[in-house]
């Protein structure tokens, strides 16, 4: 007699795809937990953030600060973690490895809990988890389309090396998220009195925040003209381009509570940042159209 087995290929395929997808879902999920606790301890050490120090006697100025800096590592921790984990996988993979960044970016927890004082270890667990949701956000874009994380992953290297090697280098460097502000750099602070009256105090801040404030547009910018001119998709190229710094931006909406003092004038300032990157990133965009257009315009012309 013979039986059929119509529905048997199409569910062993499916059990290979599941089979296949688990290492890449475990390896994200490592991936996410590596970044984002590493993140926290890697400020932890080199001391761009103080979590664990007591927040009064004028440090109070920066608490806001380093809570927003929590957020922005898990935010940043998430899609990192899926496009290093999946790169080359296909779209379904890449989806399916956003759940399993989300909960490798949470073992943050327990090392912000160790690591924060009372000052802050209720802000801070808040914010990490702030940050994971905004992170599986722009985990979804980037598994969309990789070029959007990638161009995420140039910006947040960016941001950490300004930060380092401005902690490093200059004294009384303060690292926001998605901001840098040398403060020691003199030749800087001499532009205050120059400065015109801005609200939020920031003829006293801008002044030495102007070197990541300028190299911040021009990131986005150089990475929408190597993202459009190797992927020719346009609308994904200028999101590479300015993904991170509007993420940054996005985040200071989403803790509120964190901006006072010293981070209220750098959510001013990057929130100017990020909308210049908006315009600089759609300027390869916008050269790639037009191009687009002369060239069938001109193959009409042959006809």
């Amino acid at each position: 007699m013979h039986v059929r087995h119509d529905g048997a290929a199409p569910a062993y395929r499916a059990s290979i795809g599941v089979v296949r997808t688990l290492p890449a879902l475990g390896v994200t999920a490592l991936t996410a937990a590596a970044l984002g606790t590493g993140q926290v301890l890697a400020a932890e050490l080199t001391g761009i953030t103080t979590l664990g120090g007591d927040f009064t006697a004028g440090a109070e100025r920066v608490q806001g600060v380093q809570v927003t800096l929590v957020a922005w590592y898990c935010a940043v921790a998430v899609p990192a973690a899926v496009v290093l984990a999946t790169a080359g996988r296909e779209v379904r993979t890449r989806m399916a490895a956003v759940p399993a960044g989300v909960l490798g970016t949470l073992a943050t927890c327990p090392v912000l809990m160790q690591r924060a004082s009372g000052f802050v270890s209720d802000d801070v667990l808040t914010a990490a988890l702030v940050g994971v949701l905004l992170g599986s956000l722009c985990a979804l874009a980037a598994a969309v389309a990789p070029v959007i994380g990638k161009g995420l992953v140039a910006y947040a290297v960016f941001q950490w090396g300004a930060g380092l090697a401005f902690t490093a280098l200059v004294p009384r460097t303060v690292v926001y998220a998605g901001m840098v502000q040398p403060l020691g750099l003199d030749f800087l602070v001499r532009l205050r009195p120059e400065m015109p009256d801005l609200p939020d105090n920031l003829g006293y801040h801008l002044p030495p925040m102007l070197p990541v404030a300028i190299a911040v547009p021009v990131l986005a910018g150089a990475v929408s003209a190597v993202a459009v001119r190797r992927t020719k998709v346009r609308g994904a190229s200028m999101a590479a381009g300015a993904a991170g710094p509007v993420l940054s931006a996005v985040l200071y909406r989403l803790v509120p509570e964190q901006d006072v003092l010293w981070n209220e004038a750098a959510a001013t300032v990057v929130d100017a940042v990020a909308a210049c990157s908006l315009l600089v990133a759609a300027v390869p965009d916008a050269w790639q159209g037009a191009r687009g257009l002369t060239s069938r315009f001109s193959h009409t012309s042959d006809r």
